[in-house]
């Protein structure tokens, strides 16, 4: 919710900074855990989905 209003003038910069944040995860988890490795639908609905979403 911090990162709605921070970023409530700039939903574009909030995406790219939680691509960003994706990336660097996925990295993480695979090391962490390659077999199974993370399910990028998964990751995508954690760290980018919401971002598409009106504020409520």
């Amino acid at each position: 919710m911090l990162l709605r209003v921070e970023y409530r003038t700039d939903r574009v910069a909030l995406s790219i900074y939680m691509a960003s944040q994706l990336f660097d995860a996925t990295a993480d988890l695979y090391k962490l855990n390659p077999d199974p490795p993370p399910d990028p639908q998964e990751l995508f609905t954690r760290f980018l989905a919401w971002t598409a979403q009106p504020p409520g």
